[in-house]
């Protein structure tokens, strides 16, 4: 493992030594398109990647289509600085963290939108991204460090930007695969005069890759997801939308094991506490949805939009308290002015949502409403850029009459700067906040624990951009300091509280690089540190102060090799490498088990023939056993199991 990870760290200083030596006047290839800068628009203000004044990552639809990822939380985690594990091992629900705010909370310090729509919710779940078919997402942007100002609460270790496709044509996408794992999907639209009608179908269903329980059952799934969308263009600069979107899944879950059944079997049916075959645990989801708005010129530089959203979900957890439900609604708009080199944006935001449950401990509606008005310019000079934005944001709680209110406010203050052609470098200082979700406020009995303060986070980032006409290299370093940062507390009831103060720093490096017309390569590689700086002894099982934060890995690796032998074919090589790291319950630092090392090895291969592409893929190619460690021999395993699969798409 050591020599593997030496090899990747060797890759990585020979792409970036030639990103220094590169002849910048290299004609272009086939695949400097690879490598070309792309547009962000994180901020709402759209503008390239290399002259944004925060760190960023930027992936168009033909990274996507051409990396072999076959949902977004592959994408994601095989592609990308992102680290994504499975919610207690369930793949249809993934936790994703960014920049070392760990697994157990920390999601909730990311804001992912659709299209700007949050997919940040009020219950202890994270953002659920499987609904999205991969196909049909047309760029993502990730945002690291900054946009609290435009996004609001929860916008600390950054935010995720997802755009999809209007589609104007047919893709049918299918594949079968070992473990029963089957997909389906079809993304078809067409075009009438002012009508723009489009619509999405995608299922997934896997039979579990665990041994069988007593009832007979597997860590079985399934998921499935429609939406439909009609656009209306009154006039070449008018639009108006509205989008229904169904979705939900039905999974179960493996029990947790003791490490010596980890390791005699990670399929097994036990239960660590009881050593005895155990049923697993069956939870199902639903979500409807509905989005509407649109966006109008008001002038030749003045342009407005508004969009509301609505959505009911329901949670049913079988064999516990019974099922909660969650409703919430969305309205935000805002007017941007784009006149010579200023850019400016100004909007509202209202987002409120209700948890309520019917039977348990805490009976009654929970409530959650936050309010935001914020404001961001950029003005660009003829080397230079610089942006300043602040928000200012009302969050209020009730539950059952009992009122909490918040007054909040963030900040950011950027710099881009053109060295020369090749090179630009940049800074910003972003102030934001993090407030509980509802289901934050109930222990791990359902019954209301109390309201939570906010999180602050002040962060300072500082970084280049490099590029010649066949390397694109990003550098970034940063730190954090945090007060009040949630955790569940590792002790009976489990209930959530805050980290009094703690800090964050790290080095970012992204590099993309074209051998010639038939390889390329990338590398992510993330260097993070977590510390405990401040924390009330009582709630720790041990003495907290300068450890290291549970559950945070100081090295992620992501590596890919795209090989292109003929023009009709491509074959993937993905790899995927994260340090071990503490325990996520163990703020003590000091227990006999700690979360093993993560690596993977994935391989496809695509065939393109006349409209139809063909798809192998083989991941988790050497069957290495993976998990996550709560405490010791509290161990729940995932991605244990080689999985292969072949499919196609189709193309009218």
């Amino acid at each position: 493992m050591q020599r593997l990870f030496l090899l990747i760290v060797l890759i990585s200083f020979t792409l970036i030594t030639n990103t220094v030596l590169a002849d910048t006047t290299e004609e272009q290839d086939v695949n400097n398109i690879f490598l070309e800068p792309v547009k962000v628009k994180a901020t709402k203000i759209e503008t390239t990647d290399t002259k944004a004044t925060y760190a960023s990552e930027v992936y168009t639809y033909e990274d996507i289509v051409k990396s072999g990822a076959t949902t977004i939380y592959d994408f994601l985690g095989q592609n990308t600085s992102i680290v994504v594990v499975p919610n207690s091992g369930n793949i249809l629900n993934q936790v994703l963290d960014m920049r070392g705010f760990g697994f157990e909370k920390g999601y909730q310090s990311l804001v992912i939108t659709v299209d700007g729509r949050r997919l940040n919710n009020i219950d202890g779940n994270p953002q659920n991204l499987s609904p999205i078919p991969i196909r049909n997402i047309d760029r993502i942007e990730i945002t690291k460090g900054s946009g609290s100002v435009v996004y609001g609460d929860g916008a600390m270790s950054g935010t995720i930007q997802i755009y999809t496709r209007n589609a104007t044509q047919t893709n049918i996408t299918g594949s079968i695969g070992n473990y029963g794992i089957t997909t389906q999907s079809i993304n078809t639209g067409a075009s009438f005069d002012k009508f723009e009608i489009s619509a999405f179908a995608d299922n997934y269903e896997q039979a579990g890759f665990s041994d069988q329980d007593p009832s007979g059952k597997r860590n079985e799934g399934n998921r499935y997801s429609y939406k439909l969308k009609v656009k209306y263009k009154p006039t070449k600069s008018s639009e108006f939308f509205i989008e229904k979107e169904n979705s939900g899944s039905d999974i179960r879950y493996q029990n947790s094991l003791t490490l010596d059944m980890f390791d005699q079997n990670p399929a097994s049916n036990l239960k660590s506490s009881t050593a005895v075959p155990t049923n697993y645990q069956e939870a199902l989801t639903s979500s409807d949805r509905v989005n509407l708005g649109g966006k109008l010129k008001l002038g030749e530089n003045l342009e407005t939009s508004l969009d509301y959203f609505h959505e009911n979900r329901e949670s049913i957890i079988f064999d516990s308290a019974g099922n909660v439900r969650y409703k919430s609604d969305s309205l935000d708009g805002n007017i941007t002015l784009t006149k010579g080199p200023v850019k400016f944006i100004t909007g509202f935001q209202n987002w409120t949502g209700n948890r309520e449950q019917d039977i348990g401990f805490s009976e009654g509606t929970a409530k959650k409403t936050n309010n935001g008005i914020y404001g961001q310019a950029y003005y660009e000079f003829d080397t230079a850029t610089i942006s300043l934005g602040a928000r200012q944001e009302w969050s209020n709680y009730t539950f059952n009459g009992s009122p909490e209110n918040y007054n909040l406010q963030s900040y950011d203050i950027g710099i881009n700067k053109s060295i020369n052609k090749e090179l630009r470098v940049f800074s910003n200082y972003n102030y934001a906040y993090q407030t509980a979700n509802i289901d934050n406020l109930f222990n791990s009995e359902g019954v209301f624990n109390s309201f939570i303060d906010p999180v602050k986070s002040k962060t300072l980032n500082i970084g280049l951009n490099h590029r010649t006409s066949n390397n694109k290299l990003a550098i970034t370093v940063y730190g954090s300091k945090l007060e009040n940062e949630i955790f569940a507390q590792p002790v009976s009831p489990w209930k959530n509280t805050g980290l009094d103060k703690t800090t964050k720093y790290g080095l970012e490096i992204q590099n993309k690089h074209s051998f010639n017309e038939s390889i390329s390569a990338f590398i992510n590689y993330n260097y993070t540190k977590a510390i405990i700086d401040e924390e009330d002894l009582s709630r720790c099982n041990d003495k907290c102060e300068g450890n290291d934060l549970p559950g945070v890995a100081a090295h992620n690796v992501t590596f890919g090799l795209h090989y292109t032998p003929t023009q009709k074919s491509k074959i993937i090589l993905t790899q995927r490498y994260r340090s071990e790291s503490f325990a996520f319950e163990d703020f003590g630092n000091n227990f006999n088990q700690k979360q093993k090392a993560y690596l993977t090895t994935n391989l496809a291969f695509h065939y393109n023939y006349k409209s139809v592409q063909f798809i192998a893929k083989v991941d988790n190619l050497f069957e290495r056993s993976h998990a996550t460690w709560l405490r010791d021999n509290v161990i729940t395993p995932f991605n244990y199991t080689r999985n292969w699969s072949i499919g196609a798409n189709i193309a009218f």
